[in-house]
């Protein structure tokens, strides 16, 4: 019985540390990667720790995925009411070539004055992919108007920098709603 005991703490003990580091740590990668803003300052997102970041990967010309999960977020902040001062949500341009900061920040804006746009070059982009663990890859042509793949997730980071949450394309603005509401609680 004693031995049975064992192995069952063990076995929770194991799902227990595989749960807190399942998900990534990026207070590394909010720390390293820099990023240029309207004014052409160089920041990090590492500014916003002990705030809860909605990061969404994506590109200004991008005919569906990108304006709806920026809609979903924008929902997601007036639901949240004045709690939406404990979030920044971030939109990380994924086509530097054409996203100019300042044609990126006009573009979020238009969704929500509270979302910040920024831009970097590709090894930063790279790079920052690498922590996150997914990936983007430009689709030239011909034509000016290429298309970029891209991840559809949006990264619901905790006030230190861990991913808590991450929200497939598709679901309802109340889902992220519900996943920030659940770490402000534990803030």
């Amino acid at each position: 019985m004693v031995k049975l005991k064992n192995i069952f703490t063990l076995l929770l003990l194991i799902l227990t540390i595989n749960y807190a580091y399942s998900m990534p740590n990026v207070s590394r990668a909010l720390s390293e990667v820099e990023f240029i803003t309207e004014n052409s300052e160089n920041t990090k997102l590492d500014m916003y720790k002990g705030k809860i970041i909605l990061l969404f990967f994506g590109y200004t010309n991008c005919p569906d995925i990108c304006p709806t999960t920026l809609l979903d977020i924008s929902r997601s902040l007036n639901e949240l009411g004045s709690d939406s001062e404990k979030v920044q949500a971030v939109f990380i341009s994924v086509d530097p070539d054409r996203d100019t900061p300042s044609h990126l920040n006009n573009y979020v804006k238009y969704f929500d004055d509270r979302i910040i746009g920024l831009s970097s070059d590709k090894d930063n982009i790279d790079k920052l992919h690498r922590f996150f663990k997914t990936k983007y890859e430009l689709l030239y042509s011909e034509d000016e108007n290429y298309l970029v793949e891209h991840s559809s997730n949006l990264y619901v980071i905790d006030s230190d920098m861990i991913v808590d949450r991450i929200i497939a394309n598709g679901l309802p603005s109340s889902e992220i709603t519900k996943a920030v509401k659940k770490l402000i609680n534990r803030i």
